[in-house]
């Protein structure tokens, strides 16, 4: 039946209505209720299998839900629209409006996947309300306005509610899209996507060197280019620094083995040019620079220079962002505890690193996790997991003057930014 004469979710409860459906449930158990498995073949009808989906048409996600119903039903608890929540979330609301209208609000979408006569509890040891803990992923937005978003739980693979992982980075593309990695609990790297509309595209395990199922990292960045591919630098569980493309198009090029360095911790920002700059701490806890040049050569490492006449900087996290101008900003925690900043100029010169003010009138900042990005205004915001376990954001402006250190007030551990072509700044942080 062709897809406009199928009748959907579509009757937004009343309060009576909606409390109706809880006594409903509570006296029934499971009666009104439906397997995975069912649901998936009522998306498949609905929506060709794409909970993501929105085309536009004022219906949602894989279920194709209004957002009045999914409003009224209690859908906003995870997500502001359907095709914006999990898979999981996606079901266990379509569950209660299963338990109010019936089989028919999917039509003959329902009627086709049996939805009246299957009885099975989709998640039977799934709570009501999932518990985040630390090591979450979170996701703001501050947008070009100064306003906020606050930060919100990424939804975790094969519709877990919260994705936990040790390492993480972020990185914009030229189209608005921006690409997430997560070292995984099993130690292994995934990757993600955030498209312009705000919808997230599902957790997928990235494939190892060689056909090998998987790459556990120790440590990973990327870094969205100007030609719209995405370049990704990560430490192998052998301590060697790999390179890796995912091109516009979402095909990815495969591991390369980048020489025979070890690092520690590596972060990396494209350029205008299209050149790739890279920061490593190595083995001895120093801070190394390379260029991958938009030809693809790689110019080698070099220790950043260390403050004053030290010949060298050791840190403890690290950071860096390409500018408009071409040029590329450093952030570190130094070996004092404390955050520096530093500028590698376009022409190739370097500042200096420079100790950075506290908050409120304190002289320095202590952080355990820094994240820099550029903006295309010429700014450049910071975000930094301060001494009291809380995410601080800073801005350094295109003029050379700061904005100071602002708490979130969110607990975090490690800290992410990027910049986007519309001028927002998104964040991603690992909860404390």
């Amino acid at each position: 039946m062709p897809r406009s004469t199928r009748r959907r979710a579509f009757v937004t409860a009343t309060a009576t209505a909606l409390a109706a459906v809880a006594l409903s449930t509570l006296a029934s158990g499971s009666a009104q209720a439906a397997s995975v498995a069912t649901w998936d073949k009522v998306a498949h009808c609905e929506s060709t299998d794409n909970w993501s989906i929105n085309t536009g048409n004022g219906y949602y996600g894989g279920l194709q839900i209004l957002k009045s119903t999914w409003d009224a039903y209690g859908g906003t608890q995870y997500a502001a629209y359907p095709h914006q929540a999990t898979k999981q979330q996606q079901i266990l609301t379509a569950e209660k409006i299963l338990a109010g209208q019936g089989a028919g609000a999917w039509g003959s979408c329902g009627s086709a996947a049996g939805l009246a006569y299957d009885h099975a509890d989709p998640y039977p040891s799934t709570p009501s309300t999932p518990v985040s803990q630390a090591g979450d992923f979170y996701h703001a937005i501050r947008a070009a306005d100064g306003s906020w978003t606050g930060f919100k739980p990424l939804g975790g693979a094969n519709g877990a509610a919260f994705f936990n992982g040790s390492q993480e980075a972020i990185t914009a593309t030229p189209d608005g899209s921006v690409q997430v990695l997560g070292t995984g609990k099993d130690g292994n790297l995934y990757h993600t996507a955030r498209y312009p509309d705000g919808s997230w595209q599902d957790w997928n395990r990235m494939p190892g060197a060689g056909g090998a199922a998987s790459f556990a990292a120790r440590g990973e960045a990327i870094a969205g280019m100007p030609n719209g591919d995405a370049q990704v630098m990560a430490i192998g569980d052998d301590g060697r620094i790999h390179h890796n493309v995912r091109f516009k198009n979402g095909t990815w090029q495969g591991w390369n083995q980048v020489g025979d360095w070890q690092a520690q911790r590596i972060a990396a920002s494209a350029l205008p040019n299209g050149d790739l700059q890279v920061l490593i701490t190595g083995t001895n806890g120093n801070v190394y620079h390379n260029v991958r040049k938009a030809d693809g050569t790689w110019q080698g490492w070099f220790a950043v220079d260390g403050a004053g006449t030290a010949a060298t900087f050791a840190a403890s996290s690290i950071a860096i962002a390409g500018l408009p101008n071409g040029d590329a900003q450093l952030l570190a925690v130094g070996n004092d505890g404390n955050t520096w900043h530093d500028i590698r100029k376009a022409d190739g010169t370097w500042q200096g690193w420079k100790r950075m003010d506290g908050a409120n009138g304190a002289t320095t900042f202590a952080a355990s996790s820094v994240a820099i990005a550029g903006l295309p205004n010429g700014d450049a915001q910071l975000l930094a997991v301060g001494n009291d376990g809380k995410a601080w954001h800073n801005i350094r402006k295109a003029d050379g003057t700061w904005q100071g250190w602002k708490t979130t007030g969110f607990g975090a551990q490690k800290a992410g930014l990027t910049g986007t072509p519309s001028g927002d700044a998104q964040m991603l942080v690992t909860r404390g």
